[in-house]
C-alpha cells in the first residue's frame, strides 16, 4: 500500500508544473494551503517551529508545497510529514536558494473528508537578526478521484487551491551578541524555560560516543547526551544520534564471559551482575531513543550475547557444542541456538542466563551403525553431537527405520531451531490428529505457523506416518525460505529419470535440492519421490543441508 502511494506520490512530480491554481475541478470555498506558527520573542540561535495545514479540502490526497525563506537568516532543521500524510523523505532543500521542496501523499486511499487537515511541520533556526517571511510560492494538490486527463491517460484529479498569508517573522539579537555553542545552551521558544543543547553540542556528543571504545562508557555517555536534550531534535542531529546508539549497543550486546582454566578445560563464567547491568542500560538506552522518535529495528531487536573462543586440541570441529552447567542436577546442559564461527574458532552464544558455559566434543558411539556407509555413519555422529537426532535406545540408532512424519518435524525444527524464533500457542492444534499432550506437538505447531507444513486436504497431519522423499524435501525448502536461507535457482538442475512421478506440488522443491547437491537420487539417476526415508539416509539429508548453511 505505502509503494501504491509513493508510486502516485511521484506521479505529481513528475506531471505538470506548479501553480496557485491549477485547472481541474475546485476543491472547495476558498480551499487553500497555509503556515501558521508562535514566532513571537524569536532570537538569533532559537529553533521554531511552522506547521502547513490544509484548509477547506473535502479530498485532498496528495499536495506539493515549495516554501520559500531568507536562506541568509533562516535555516531548515527538520520536516516532518502530519499523522495523516506521508513525505517519503523526498522533500528537497535549497539552503543557497532558501526553498523547500515537499510533497505529500495521504497514507489512504479512500476519501477522507476534513475541513482542515495537518499537513507536515517544519522547523527553523534563526541564523541572523532581521526580520525575515516564509511564504508559500507553490502549490500542486490533487483529490484521489481518478479521471482521463487530455493524453488519454489515467490521472488524478487536480484541485484548485489557493496560498495562504506569508508568516513575518522578526528575529532579535542573542542578547546583544551571538549565541554561544560550545556551551551547550542556547534559547528556545519552547514552553519550558531551560536551555536546549545545541546541534553543535550533540553532533558533538555524538562523536565522542562513537570514538569510546569501552562499550559501558560509550552506553553512560549516551544516557548522559540523551537525558540531556530538552528540544526536537534536527533530522542531522538525529542522524548522528542513531548512528552513536547504533555503534553503543552493538558493543554493549557482548556481555563478558571471563575465562577460567585453559585448553579444553576452559570455563567461561558469565556474571549474574554483568548480565543484569547490560540488560538494564540496553533497556533504558531503548526507552530514551523512543522518547525521541528515534527508531532503529537493529537496536530494537539486539539481545544480550557473549562471544566464547576455543582451539580444537585434536577435536572434532562438527561435534563440538557450548554446554551450560547445571547446579541442580550437577550436569552440562547443551545450549542450543549458538552460531558457530568455525573460521574464527569462536561460538557466539544468547546470553539468557548467568552461570558457566563449557566448549565440549560430545560422542555417544552406537553399536548398529559399523556397517552403513561412511557419510552415513559420520552424518549420524555429528548430529548425534549437535542434539538433532537421538537414539532409538543408548547403545543403538536403528539407521535402517523409517521415519515418521512427526519425527521428521521434530529434527528440522532442533536443527534450525525453529522453536527458538517462534513459538507456537499450543493450546490449539492445526490438525484434528495432533493433540496437544503429543511430544511432537509443538514442532508441528511452530512448522503450520511458519507456513512450512501444510498437512492434508482432510484436516489431518498424519504424524504416524512415513515421511517420503518428497515430502522429506518440501519441508526442508519450506523452511529455508521462511528463514531466507535460500539461494536463487538457477534452473540447471539435470531431471531425474523418475520426474514425472514427482508430485506437482514438490517438483521445484525436489530441483532446488537436487541443484543444491541435499539430493543426488536412488541410483540409476531416480529420485523415488513416494519412497519412505530411513534414519541413516535422512541425517545425510539434513548435515548437507547444515552444510550449506554454513
Amino acid at each position: 500500500m505505502k509503494k501504491m502511494i509513493f508510486a502516485l506520490c511521484l506521479i505529481l512530480i513528475s506531471s505538470t508544473v506548479f501553480t496557485y491554481g491549477s485547472t481541474g475541478v475546485r476543491a472547495a470555498e476558498s480551499s487553500k494551503i497555509t503556515i501558521s506558527g508562535n514566532v513571537s520573542n524569536i532570537r538569533v540561535g532559537d529553533t521554531f517551529k511552522l506547521q502547513i495545514n490544509g484548509e477547506q479540502f473535502e479530498d485532498l490526497f496528495a499536495v506539493e508545497v515549495m516554501l520559500a525563506y531568507d536562506a541568509q537568516a533562516l535555516q531548515v532543521q527538520d520536516v516532518k510529514a502530519g499523522e495523516a500524510y506521508d513525505s517519503f523523505d523526498a522533500y528537497q532543500i535549497d539552503a543557497a536558494k532558501g526553498e523547500l521542496y515537499l510533497p505529500l501523499a495521504r497514507k489512504q486511499l479512500q476519501p477522507n473528508p476534513q475541513a482542515s487537515v495537518h499537513l507536515a511541520d517544519v522547523t527553523f533556526r534563526a541564523l541572523k537578526d532581521k526580520g525575515v517571511e516564509v511564504q508559500i510560492r507553490r502549490i500542486k494538490a490533487v483529490g484521489s478521484e481518478r479521471q482521463t486527463n487530455q493524453q488519454g491517460y489515467k490521472d488524478l484529479k487536480g484541485l484548485t487551491s489557493e496560498a495562504g498569508e506569508a508568516i513575518v517573522i522578526q528575529i532579535a539579537k542573542q542578547d546583544g551578541k551571538a549565541p554561544d555553542y560550545s556551551s551547550g545552551q542556547t534559547s528556545s521558544t519552547s514552553s519550558s524555560d531551560k536551555p536546549a543543547a545545541s546541534a553543535p553540542t550533540i553532533i558533538d556528543g555524538a562523536k565522542a560516543i562513537l570514538n569510546e571504545k569501552d562499550p559501558m562508557k560509550a552506553a553512560e555517555k549516551l544516557q548522559a547526551l540523551l537525558s540531556g536534550l530538552k528540544s526536537e531534535l534536527s533530522a542531522v542531529e538525529k542522524e548522528a544520534l542513531l548512528q552513536a546508539a547504533e555503534a553503543t549497543v552493538a558493543g554493549l550486546s557482548v556481555v563478558p564471559a571471563n575465562k577460567e582454566g585453559t585448553g579444553v578445560d576452559t570455563v567461561y563464567v558469565i556474571s549474574a551482575a554483568d548480565l543484569s547491568q547490560y540488560d538494564s542500560l540496553l533497556q533504558s538506552i531503548r526507552a530514551s531513543l523512543h522518547k525521541w522518535n528515534i527508531d532503529s529495528p537493529q537496536i530494537d531487536n539486539a539481545q544480550l550475547k557473549a562471544v566464547m573462543e576455543y582451539t580444537l586440541s585434536g577435536r572434532d570441529v562438527n561435534k563440538l557444542g557450548v554446554y551450560r552447567y547445571n547446579e541442580t542436577s550437577g550436569t552440562w546442559d547443551y545450549v542450543r541456538g549458538t552460531v558457530h564461527q568455525i573460521d574464527a574458532g569462536k561460538f557466539t552464544v544468547a546470553a539468557k542466563q548467568a552461570g558457566s558455559y563449557r566448549i565440549m566434543e560430545y560422542s555417544r558411539p552406537y553399536t548398529d551403525t559399523a556397517g552403513i556407509y561412511a557419510e552415513a555413519k559420520y552424518a549420524v555422529e555429528v548430529l548425534t553431537a549437535k542434539h538433532i537426532v537421538n537414539g532409538t535406545s543408548d547403545t543403538l540408532f536403528s539407521p535402517s527405520k523409517q521415519v515418521t512424519r512427526a519425527e521428521f518435524s521434530s529434527m528440522i525444527v532442533r536443527a534450525l531451531n525453529l522453536d527458538l524464533l517462534d513459538s507456537a500457542d499450543q493450546a490449539k492444534s492445526a490438525y484434528s490428529d495432533v493433540g496437544t499432550e503429543a511430544w511432537y506437538s509443538k514442532d508441528v505447531a511452530v512448522l503450520n505457523k511458519l507456513a512450512i507444513i501444510n498437512g492434508f486436504s482432510d484436516g489431518t497431519f498424519r504424524p504416524n506416518d512415513p515421511v517420503t522423499r518428497e515430502q522429506m524435501v518440501v519441508i526442508v525448502m519450506n523452511a529455508l525460505r521462511s528463514l531466507e536461507l535460500l539461494p536463487n535457482s538457477s534452473g540447471t538442475a539435470e531431471k531425474f529419470t523418475d520426474d514425472e512421478t514427482i508430485s506437482s506440488w514438490a517438483k521445484d522443491s525436489v530441483n532446488m535440492a537436487r541443484e543444491l547437491k541435499l539430493v543426488s537420487g536412488t541410483g540409476q539417476n531416480r529420485f523415488m519421490p513416494k519412497q519412505p526415508t530411513n534414519r541413516a539416509d535422512t541425517a545425510v539429508f539434513i548435515w548437507k543441508m547444515l552444510q550449506q548453511l554454513n
